[in-house]
């Protein structure tokens, strides 16, 4: 066993550091991203504390003076506290949240972790590389053996995560990995078959990943390192293998994807690999990409805020700022990244941050530069450092930081200082040792006193408190079993908060059936009333510390509507209504907020207040279908069937189908008022927005559940065409029921049959294709078609 010194103890806590992306929590709010982070800040902290005792109780000195990179990520560690300072919701820039544990804090431990790294020797570093090699097969393996399971099982092939949780992630991970088995390759004579069959390992495993920013920064490395290597090995016979071999790959790629986007429906383009296949869709022209939404975001919230920005982790607020409503078409519209790391730091980081986040990559040029003309770098070495400097920088052109990948592109830029320095940056004493002085034993105190309160505040505290975020989040039993978590987090001291008042609200909000009951349980009424009251105060407390966050106004009004019903207060009604106006105020292109709004006013049956509200909502977003269906459900309620009908078309041309029952009530009173053929046509209209074309085609089977409304409407929408003596119409329109259930063809067969020879009288008196009259309901074999029946029992 080696012998218990400051300088084992930290090497075996880097080791440790090294295992966080093999660490998944059970019971943990994010289990991909708390745990890996707190355990990763635990091991920093207590390296630290070992570094500054080592130091503080002997003649030993740190010398950080020739290391450019050491400088540059404290410069950006600095721009990061500077820019929390300024920012409009400070605790969040410097803390993060559970979603993704950033921030200011986080850097502040890869800087230090940067530190440990540089205490290393020469011979330790073969040791931490090779448990970088070992954890990187086994994400590869892992990440394999999930590509294959899906493959035979025969289900839809997703990209694969393996212990990460994200493909994209994954990915960048692995690229790294692929840069620190190439460095042991080129390094190591003994085993550098072995390292080299490693590496080989994680290329299927990049692939399956079905990363295309990993995939191409891999290529545009191998092709910029054997530029590199050809040009300094003159003398080398493989000088022009690695550039070649990278050519020849790029062209088979570009070739491969050529083929696939002319021939789409070839044998070719449905084998190639998926991430061919989705480079091959990509279009950098193409305007309504969702990443490009979020750069344009990003642009204008550098123009905001141009020296400061608006602090780190605090993207949301920019995007909300500059919502672009077109994203409802696309994808999710909450977006915490930029997906383009650079431009991220620019809007949150400003001028001050950019500048600071370039100097990392010019001092690590600057590094690698002064450690070959040392020669402590060959060329082939040289070749494969700025290769994976070029691809990682690649990769954050379209993607972001993430720990497991961040550590990683820390530990080579370590790597790289290392060979740039002879030995580490603790500096043994070369005269005996006089006596220790006083100040550094108060050092060593308060750093320690420091690290008990890093590990007692920022990592015990957020850990409990995540864990009970995770049980209120699956909250599944009693008021009485959710009121503890409730406690906890209403008490916690933990800085993570951002998703906190969202998932009390959520939870609050899923009581709402249960409100007779609580009317009658005075024990059940008491714990509500503790909900709804803890719920309120950490709104409170988080709009405070993120004052401009729409989405914290929409939900605390959800759980304002509650306590309003609940106390049957007019009060908590008025606050509702205006925290919506605040959240519009804040983001008035996002439709949440208008529509929370507008059925504050519906459930007070206000629809002139409605229609005003979803009118401005339909001027925000001309495009979007659901604020169209809303405004025909308050023209309803409003009694202006015709605009109402209007609406509701609207709606449905922008492809949004809402619940059925606003179209039958339509549709009922189109046929009361004589409108046969307006009531077939929006019945027509629903069926094709909600089942496309297909729902025309007898040959089809729609597979998927089919609510009754439906069923009854593709049963009655034929005899509407009837009445209205649209016979071609009427044919069309019977395929639907039987794409809807293939057991009633027979019925339709008679029913085209009798159309076609012009008996038309056998059908117009009748409401249903389905044998309703004549059959029993009760004896129809399902309950759907049962149900149906009761829809248009009676005759229209």
């Amino acid at each position: 066993m080696p012998e218990p010194t400051w300088r084992n103890a930290i090497i075996a806590l880097l080791l440790m550091s090294l295992l966080v992306p093999l660490i998944i929590g059970s019971g943990f709010f994010f289990p991909y991203v708390v745990p890996r982070n707190i355990f990763f800040r635990v091991v920093v902290e207590l390296g630290i504390a070992a570094l500054v005792f080592a130091v503080c109780f002997s003649q030993k000195t740190i010398d950080l003076r020739g290391e450019p990179i050491f400088w540059a990520l404290l410069a950006f560690v600095a721009a990061c506290f500077l820019s929390a300072i300024f920012s409009p919701a400070p605790m969040h820039s410097l803390f993060g949240d559970f979603e993704r544990m950033g921030g200011a804090w986080a850097w502040l431990h890869l800087l230090l972790f940067f530190v440990l790294l540089r205490t290393l020797r020469d011979e330790d570093w073969p040791l931490l590389l090779n448990v970088v090699v070992a954890v990187g097969l086994y994400v590869s393996v892992s990440a394999i053996v999930e590509h294959w399971r899906y493959v035979i099982t025969g289900g839809i092939v997703a990209p694969s995560s393996a212990t990460l949780g994200n493909a994209g992630l994954a990915a960048a991970y692995l690229l790294l990995a692929i840069g620190a088995g190439l460095y042991l390759t080129v390094t190591s004579t003994r085993w550098r078959l072995l390292y080299a069959g490693a590496t080989l390992v994680y290329l299927p495993a990049l692939v399956y990943a079905e990363n295309r920013s990993s995939l191409i920064g891999l290529l545009l490395a191998a092709i910029l390192g054997g530029i590199i290597y050809s040009s300094l090995a003159a003398k080398s016979r493989f000088r022009l293998v690695v550039p070649s071999i990278a050519v020849l790959c790029c062209v088979a790629l570009g070739a491969g994807v050529t083929a696939a986007r002319q021939f789409p429906d070839s044998a070719f383009a449905r084998h190639v690999p998926l991430v061919v296949q989705r480079l091959t869709l990509t279009n950098p022209r193409e305007n309504g990409d969702n990443r490009a939404m979020q750069w344009r975001a990003a642009v204008h919230g550098f123009q905001d805020r141009p020296f400061f920005g608006y602090g780190p982790e605090n993207h949301y607020l920019v995007w909300s700022a500059h919502f672009d409503p077109d994203i409802y078409s696309l994808d999710t519209d909450i977006y915490d990244r930029t997906h383009n790391q650079y431009l991220e730091v620019l809007a949150t980081g400003g001028l001050v941050g950019i500048a600071a986040f370039i100097s990392i990559w010019i001092a690590i040029g600057v590094t690698l530069t002064r450690a070959y003309r040392g020669g402590r770098l060959s060329a082939a070495s040289l070749a494969v450092l700025v290769g994976i400097q070029i691809a990682y920088a690649f990769y954050l052109a379209l993607w972001f930081f993430d720990l497991n990948s961040t550590m990683l592109w820390i530990m080579i830029a370590a790597l790289i200082a290392s060979r740039a320095t002879v030995g580490s940056i603790v500096l043994e004493p070369t005269t005996p040792e006089p006596a220790i002085p006083r100040a550094k034993p108060a050092l060593a105190m308060a750093v320690l006193t420091f690290v008990v309160g890093a590990l007692v505040w920022e990592g015990w505290v957020p850990l409990r408190a995540d864990r009970a975020l995770a049980r209120l989040d699956s909250a599944s039993g009693s008021i009485a079993s959710s009121l503890e978590p409730f406690e906890v987090l209403a008490q916690s001291r933990a800085h993570e908060t951002a998703h906190t008042p969202i998932i009390m609200a959520q939870y609050v909000v899923s009581l709402r059936p249960r409100l007779a009951d609580f009317e009658r349980d005075p024990q059940q009424r008491a714990l509500v009333d503790s909900v709804v009251t803890q719920s309120l105060a950490t709104f409170d407390k988080e709009i405070r510390r993120d004052p401009l966050n729409d989405r914290l106004y929409t939900h605390e009004a959800g759980v304002l509507m509650f306590a309003a019903d609940f106390y049957r207060s007019q009060s908590y009604r008025k606050q509702a209504i205006d925290v919506l106006h605040k959240a519009i105020d804040l983001s008035p292109h996002r439709i949440e907020q208008w529509l929370a709004l507008a059925n504050v006013y519906l459930e007070d049956k206000d629809y002139e207040r409605a229609i005003v509200v979803l009118n401005d909502a339909v001027k925000s977003d001309p495009m979007l279908g659901e604020p169209r269906y809303e405004l025909a459900s308050a023209y309803q309620g409003a009694g202006k069937s015709d605009s109402a009908l209007v609406m509701l078309q609207s709606s449905l041309r922008h492809g949004y189908v809402g619940s059925p029952e606003l179209y039958l009530a339509m549709g009922k009173r189109l046929e009361f008022s004589g409108r046969n053929g307006s009531a077939a046509k929006l019945y027509s209209d629903y069926l094709e927005a909600k089942y496309t074309e297909a729902v025309w085609d007898r040959t089809e089977a729609i597979d998927r559940p089919i609510p009754s409304a439906d069923l009854a409407v593709a049963a009655h929408l034929p005899l509407l065409y009837v009445r209205s003596r649209e016979s071609d119409l009427a044919i069309k329109s019977a395929a639907a029921l039987s794409a809807f259930d293939p057991a009633r063809g027979p019925i339709v067969d008679r029913f085209v049959s009798d159309l076609g020879a012009r008996r038309r009288k056998n059908w117009v008196a009748r409401a249903s294709l389905l044998p309703c009259n004549t059959v029993r309901a009760s004896r129809l074999q399902d309950s759907a078609a049962v149900d149906a029946c009761v829809v248009f029992r009676r005759k229209l």
